[in-house]
């Protein structure tokens, strides 16, 4: 979207209602002289008739005058769009997109799709397909489009739904602003939002506060409108007993003050309610016993369906917990957090698609979908968690040394730069101390000394400087029940190479009859289980791969059916070529090591781009040890 010669002149006149010469205007907008005094003229014809005037003395000064304020205001909020932007470029759908949906929530008027026509320079037919889509969008804050003949289209629902979808759909993008005053307007309320005090029991971070920014100026200029919300009876004493009514207070305040303007009570309790599910500041002894157990029941749901373990990682609990307590609020108003790095944690697949799982549970409690935004939030949390195993996972271990203490030492910190991780515990001794160690304490003993105990725990001989070999010999120990675990899902699995798809319910049904040989299950319960998954969110991404699965643990072990396809598949909205689906067993172990190379091999497309020429799956195993 770009804007209009008009719009410029407008936006230069209007700074300050003075006086400015053609040539000034020509430097400044870097138009020819001619080209102004053209446009000035073809913008007076219209804006004439609408209470205000472009005045030209006889030494070519030029003055922005309003004669009939109310009547001009008007034509800002219903028809200035016309004149003022025009599509960047007539193909550009997103461009296309955001004016269209800018002029449906800010219009009081009908709008003919045959002057949308007009303005984007495209066809009718062409915005008739922009609007299916846009009605979509729509759809998702439970606002619909109402057509009335020879009148046009207008949007219709709550005052509370069509905010939510301004601040979510526009933001801060430009054509927020609908003329230079609204500019200032926003730059006064930003002033305001930075120099308040909350106190030290409300913390904004930067995203939040310009969420709050934008909230606050939509407000205004909906109120400006006489757009004000209707929120039931009972909101207000709910609302007013939180600590957050006193912040919304003194906010309103200011901006009455500042801005010489009125705000309605109700309002003021929106307000409240935005404070409140936007919140950083929960104590953990005030987070309620229904979040803990919500808490708990995802974390629960997340084990059963992909067998990941985070049961006992307390740091996880009391994090999502804290996470949890404040997005039930927004769920519980209908807010919406946007998540500015989406992007970035869905270049993280696993740990996104683990979140996805878990939302379910959020879901089904609050009766709602939450969005890939706030899908993105948990995962973070996620991510954290996978970068620090539970404790129960990490490993003891004991170093003996026969060259002294020093010798030991630099063992000790080897391990600990290596596998940092996957270790609890390191102790050292020498020879002539260790029959004072009580060996059955550690998973097993790195020497620098070929040594005979009395003792079943294992022994890894390693040089004081660790080579490659004593490093894959100490992974190997650390990891081998992990590594045992992956090797048996491997063998348990199938591999489909070069199947010829075109669609994603083909490769979805296909899928579902191969399982069903090997499970007790019928192919149309599993297909309706890849599709209940699929209707939480994506299962693909961008790096060409697509992990669909089923949300019920099947009766046999643990395994996975790998597809490689003749050709790429369009899969929602990615080209996909691999597509890795695992079934979760009865069979309970370590999955860590399998999960971690799983999500190393979905961040590595020269992996990726090589295993679709795979002939055996024995080749996937030996990618994934070797990751």
């Amino acid at each position: 979207m770009i804007e209009t010669l008009s719009k410029q002149i407008f936006d230069y006149l209007t700074s300050d209602y003075e006086y400015h010469n053609i040539q000034e205007l020509s430097n400044i907008l870097t138009v020819d002289k001619t080209n102004i005094i053209d446009e000035i003229s073809k913008l007076n014809k219209t804006i004439i008739k609408n209470g205000a005037e472009i005045y030209i003395n006889n030494n070519e000064d030029f003055k922005f005058i309003i004669y009939n304020d109310k009547k001009f205001r008007k034509f800002l909020r219903n028809d200035w769009y016309k004149l003022a932007y025009i599509s960047q470029e007539s193909s550009d759908k997103y461009s296309r997109y955001k004016i269209i949906l800018r002029l449906l929530l800010f219009s009081n008027n009908y709008i003919k799709q045959q002057e949308l026509s007009d303005m984007l320079y495209v066809s009718k037919s062409q915005i008739n397909k922009d609007m299916i889509e846009i009605k979509e969008h729509l759809d998702n804050y439970n606002l619909s489009i109402i057509s009335k003949p020879y009148y046009g289209m207008k949007i219709s629902g709550k005052e509370k739904d069509i905010r939510m979808a301004i601040k979510d759909e526009i933001g801060e993008d430009d054509i927020l602003f609908n003329n230079n005053q609204e500019k200032k307007l926003f730059k006064k309320i930003e002033a305001t939002i930075t120099n308040l005090d909350f106190g030290d029991d409300y913390y904004l971070s930067h995203i939040n506060q310009q969420n709050l920014i934008i909230h606050l100026f939509i407000l205004i200029i909906r109120i400006s409108n006489n757009k004000v919300i209707v929120l039931p009876q009972d909101i207000e004493e709910k609302v007013i007993t939180f600590k957050e009514a006193k912040i919304a207070e003194k906010i309103i305040n200011e901006l009455q003050e500042n801005l010489d303007i009125e705000i309605p009570y109700q309002e003021f309790l929106y307000l409240t309610m935005h404070l409140i599910a936007k919140n950083s500041v929960v104590k953990q002894d005030k987070i309620s016993q229904e979040i803990l157990s919500l808490t708990d029941d995802i974390i629960k749901e997340i084990y059963r369906v992909t067998n990941y373990d985070f049961r006992d990682n307390i740091d996880l609990y009391f994090s999502l917990s804290t996470h949890l307590a404040i997005l039930s609020y927004r769920i519980k108003y209908g807010f919406n957090l946007k998540n500015p790095i989406i992007n970035d944690i869905k270049n993280h697949p696993l740990s996104f698609q683990i979140a996805t799982i878990g939302s379910r549970i959020i879901n089904n409690k609050y009766h709602v979908k939450i969005s890939e935004d706030e899908i993105g939030y948990i995962a973070l949390h996620i991510m954290a968690a996978m970068e620090n195993p539970n404790k129960s996972n990490k490993k003891n271990i004991l170093v003996i040394c026969g060259s002294g203490k020093s010798s030991a030492m630099i063992m000790k910190s080897q391990l600990e730069n290596q596998f940092k991780n996957q270790i609890d515990k390191i102790e050292t001794t020498d020879l002539h101390n260790i029959k004072d160690i009580n060996l059955e304490e550690f998973d097993f003993i790195v020497s620098s000394l070929n040594i005979i105990l009395d003792t079943k725990i294992p022994i890894i001989y390693a040089d004081i400087i660790f080579k490659d070999k004593d490093v894959k010999s100490i992974s190997s120990a650390i990891n081998y029940h992990a590594i045992n675990k992956m090797n048996k899902i491997f063998k348990n699995s199938i591999y489909l190479k070069h199947l010829k798809v075109k669609t994603k319910n083909e490769i979805l049904k296909s899928l579902s009859l191969e399982a069903s040989k090997y499970i007790n299950l019928e192919k149309e319960y599993i297909y309706t289980q890849f599709q209940n998954r699929e209707r939480l969110g994506n299962t693909s991404f961008s790096n060409g791969v697509a992990i669909p699965h089923i949300l019920e643990p099947v009766n046999t072990d643990t395994f996975m059916i790998i597809s490689s396809l003749d050709k790429p598949i369009i899969w929602d909205d990615n080209k996909v070529k691999i597509i890795i689906s695992l079934f979760i067993g009865k069979d309970n172990g370590d999955m860590t090591l399998f999960y971690d190379k799983l999500g190393t091999y979905l961040n590595n497309i020269e992996a990726i781009n090589n295993s679709a020429n795979f002939q055996e799956i024995e080749e996937f195993l030996e990618l994934f040890l070797n990751l």
